[in-house]
């Protein structure tokens, strides 16, 4: 019987076809792999990206090296610019969802942070009437403002909290799912609270305002793809806060809560905070800023004094105005840095930290005509922090 020997050529160069096939793919998977070691310290083809956040620190020697340098790799692999970059365009492309689950895409592409987000639950539970202070909370939190409040009257120095209101608040009907009509917030919960429990601290809600402010006015107040109010929202917060220090008589009088002393100006941008620093995604979304530019020139400009901490990333500032008189010690969030330019002008000197935590040795060191705590709607648990040092504030 004769053997088909023709047939066996064809059959190896199948099996070599074959084989060289699987080493190829091989290959290609750890070169892939291999690729973000490669490319490390390399410049990628892609933008830089702009989290908002410190990078990881290469780490020290210890029991925990390997766990820390893998933190520190992460961060600096190569090609992670453009992975992080054109993943973020394909999951949007693929799916309409960001990558960043406390992300949330509303109508009309109004994008949403939702810091407090626990996967699994609502976004924005708090807006919809869930998420409620604990009775416990809401007692610490009146317990350390009404211990700052008396402390500071001690020294005849006026306390005041200012609440910023979260974009939801002011435009809740760009959400997929507006809330409820009606729904009880954690700041509801917190105001009502405080006006029981502490009838004489001054609170100043710019949730109000702000939304009256949005009814009248037909710029938007708040960027599309930011957490932050524009620069008309914060006006219009201003003139709230300057109303009520004249009021007071903290003030003599408040230089720029006339509109009409300004000129709306409405430039095209590439996206705020959450399209840029969450998501990676300069320049997807529309969006546009919301600026006025003043008739008269500002006075006020950031000084440095003896014995404060230096400017080191705006956590700490000082800003004075030769023309104007009285001082205000400032704690706040990052949505006062909008605000920082009208409240300057009516104050000789404002010493302004990043942070809530009110400290009564900074109070006798500034010997200021009054005390204010800004915070954003969002921060309002963070208020169980207690306050540092008040027994020194009048010494």
């Amino acid at each position: 019987m004769q053997e088909n020997t023709d047939a066996q050529p064809g059959v190896e160069r199948r099996s070599l076809t074959r084989a060289l096939n699987r080493i190829a793919a091989m290959a290609i998977f750890f070169g892939l792999l291999l690729l973000p070691i490669a490319w490390f310290g390399r410049a990628s083809f892609a933008p830089h990206t702009n989290e908002n956040r410190r990078l990881e620190a290469f780490p020290h020697l210890s029991i925990h090296w390997a766990q820390d340098f893998e933190r520190w790799f992460s961060d600096r692999y190569g090609m992670r610019d453009a992975l992080v970059y054109y993943g973020s365009r394909l999951q949007m492309a693929r799916t309409g969802l960001p990558m960043n689950q406390q992300v949330v895409v509303g109508r009309d592409n109004w994008l949403f942070y939702d810091e407090n987000y626990t996967p699994g639950h609502l976004h924005f539970a708090s807006l919809y009437g869930e998420d409620s202070f604990l009775p416990s909370d809401l007692q610490i939190i009146a317990d350390n403002l009404s211990r700052v409040r008396k402390h500071l009257a001690a020294c005849h120095i006026p306390f005041y909290l200012v609440i910023a209101p979260d974009k939801q608040t002011v435009y809740p009907e760009k959400l997929q799912m507006p809330p409820p009509s009606g729904a009880t917030t954690q700041a509801d919960q917190l105001d009502a609270y405080l006006h029981t429990a502490d009838p004489q601290l001054r609170i100043i809600d710019l949730r109000k305002p702000e939304i009256a402010a949005k009814t009248a006015q037909s710029q938007e107040l708040y960027y599309r793809t930011d957490t932050h109010w524009n620069e008309l929202g914060a006006f219009f917060g201003y003139q709230a806060i300057a109303k009520r220090l004249v009021h007071d008589g903290v003030l003599a009088d408040a230089v720029g809560t006339r509109l009409d002393s300004y000129r709306i100006r409405t430039t095209p941008s590439a996206g705020g905070d959450i399209a840029v620093n969450l998501l990676d995604l300069p320049g997807y979304f529309p969006d546009h800023a919301v600026q006025l530019d003043n008739t008269q020139p500002r006075q006020a400009h950031d000084i440095s004094l003896p014995g404060w901490p230096p400017n080191i990333n705006n956590s700490f500032r000082i800003t004075e105005n030769p023309a104007a008189s009285g001082s205000l010690l400032l704690y706040r969030d990052s949505f006062f840095d909008a605000l920082t330019p009208f409240v300057a002008e009516d104050f000789h000197r404002i010493y302004s930290f990043l942070g809530r935590g009110i400290d009564g040795n900074r109070v006798r060191q500034a010997h200021p005509n009054a005390v204010m705590l800004e915070i954003v709607e969002r921060g309002l648990r963070h208020l169980v922090d207690r306050p540092a040092n008040l027994a020194s504030a009048c010494e």
